[in-house]
């Protein structure tokens, strides 16, 4: 995405409104496909101060991934404000983004503020109940009857040893 930013440049102070939505390819990230479910959406406001430009605004898409628990694919929305600077001639380890000419390239931007604000697990819903760890069924579909058959009684909590310790009946 490219913001048009001539008339800026030449009127230092001038608030410019860009707005643009535009289907990302899928990126790879640390060894993950990152895919998108929606196109990515971007309102901003930008200004010119003599130096660079300060851009914010928000960034708006969803993404498929998949539910930590029970492993389905979903579609999550995602948004983040963006608050960001461009200036000329900046140094490589700079915190400030590159523009030369008469545009601001918002890509390398809007690719960082996804990768940085994802988040690191998803859960389809939060009373997703996820996957039986002895065959692997749905238990959200489904309820399998694996512990019973397998004649196992939950785990003793290791905090019940504590419980002996105190009496209900007095006071401590």
């Amino acid at each position: 995405m490219k913001i048009p930013v001539a008339l800026e440049l030449k009127l230092p102070g001038r608030v410019g409104v860009f707005h643009a939505a535009e289907q990302f390819a899928d990126m790879e990230y640390l060894g993950q496909t990152i895919r998108f479910a929606a196109p990515v959406s971007v309102d901003v406001e930008y200004v010119f101060d003599g130096e660079g430009f300060s851009v914010k605004g928000t960034l708006r898409t969803a993404l498929h991934v998949q539910c930590a628990r029970c492993a389905k694919e979903f579609a999550e929305p995602f948004s983040v404000e963006l608050d960001e600077r461009f200036e000329k001639n900046v140094p490589e380890d700079s915190e400030c983004y590159a523009f030369s000419g008469e545009t601001l390239e918002l890509d390398q931007m809007l690719s960082d503020a996804i990768l940085l604000n994802m988040r690191p697990y998803s859960v389809c819903k939060p009373d997703c109940r996820g996957l039986c760890p002895i065959c692997g069924c749905d238990l959200n579909t489904a309820q399998c009857s694996c512990a019973r058959e397998a004649g196992e009684e939950p785990l003793p909590s290791p905090f019940a040893a504590l419980k002996t310790l105190l009496n209900d009946d007095k006071e401590v």
